[in-house]
């Protein structure tokens, strides 16, 4: 997967980046919201909890995917702007095993 940044805007009021971007995930599935939020953390070098993805969206018959995200400041910042939905759809759906 190959995050390519289309837009990016510091929104000094909100105190966030705004970003536009397209992920070439050639020869495989369209990614995983929480995988696409993992990469976008590393490729910003901060916390997964300051980085929310709003929107992906795979054009028909391609291997590329239109994304929108966030980076927040801080994450007291997202947690107050960041709708529950949002923040929700953005966990993890791996289920982690369960130690007896």
């Amino acid at each position: 997967m190959k995050i390519i940044k289309t837009r990016e805007k510091y929104n000094q009021f909100l105190n966030r980046n705004e970003l536009g971007f397209i992920l070439n995930h050639s020869s495989s599935e369209t990614p995983k919201l929480y995988n696409v939020r993992k990469e976008l953390a590393e490729m910003y070098n901060v916390e997964l909890d300051v980085v929310y993805v709003k929107k992906l969206e795979t054009l028909t018959c391609t291997n590329k995917t239109n994304g929108e995200a966030e980076v927040y400041d801080s994450p007291e910042r997202a947690r107050r702007l960041v709708p529950k939905h949002i923040q929700l759809r953005n966990l993890s759906t791996r289920k982690e095993p369960k130690n007896p």
